[in-house]
């Protein structure tokens, strides 16, 4: 594979599906790391107590990159 830098956005997008199709079709994924389950429960919570606050795509560009 090319150096990553160099390759065009176009090259880098072909790059990631092969790299999907090539772990998708692994029949051994990896776990998913443990603070992915505590970080969805969280989330799954504040869902049911009605502490979210979901945006529509204009208000997030509205609200600009999180810093």
């Amino acid at each position: 594979m090319d150096n990553v830098d160099s390759m065009t956005s176009l090259e880098k997008i072909r790059a990631m599906e092969q790299l999907w199709d090539a772990l998708t079709r692994d029949s051994e994924l990896p776990a998913s790391p443990e603070w992915h389950v505590e970080e969805l429960q969280r989330r799954t919570s504040r869902i049911q107590e009605n502490q979210v606050n979901y945006l529509n795509l204009d208000q997030l560009k509205e609200r600009g990159p999180k810093t």
